[in-house]
């Protein structure tokens, strides 16, 4: 799994929505962790419809076409991952966040993008 990745969450409705963030933050390898931690965020981000699963992408390119994903991608960029020990710090840190329902981007929704580039600021 790579620092940064796409979750396709899926909809009673038949459709699914597309969210970009950390991947490697919750667990290394097992994408399970961050499967249920964007389902137990997914209210906040009005779906239009109730998420029946969600799975991680296997490259970014299957959300690449959604509305916003380009902005939601230069917000992630903004911010460094650090090496070494500064790894360990900023991991935990990214982790609280997401535990917040924080560095979650939702694709196609502008007010989303906007308040996750805020939240980027705020750390």
């Amino acid at each position: 799994m790579e620092h940064l990745v796409a979750v396709a969450v899926h909809l009673d409705t038949g459709t699914v929505r597309y969210f970009i963030t950390w991947g490697r933050i919750q667990d290394t390898v097992d994408p399970v962790p961050l499967e249920q931690l964007i389902l137990a965020h997914r209210q906040r981000f009005g779906l239009d419809g109730r998420a029946v699963a969600a799975r991680v992408c296997p490259t970014l390119q299957e959300a690449a076409l959604q509305p916003l994903f380009h902005e939601a991608l230069f917000s992630f960029s903004q911010q460094r991952i650090p090496f070494g020990w500064r790894y360990h710090a900023w991991r935990g840190r990214i982790d609280r966040r997401m535990r917040a329902g924080r560095e979650i981007y939702a694709l196609g929704n502008s007010e989303t993008v906007a308040t996750a580039e805020h939240n980027a600021r705020d750390s």
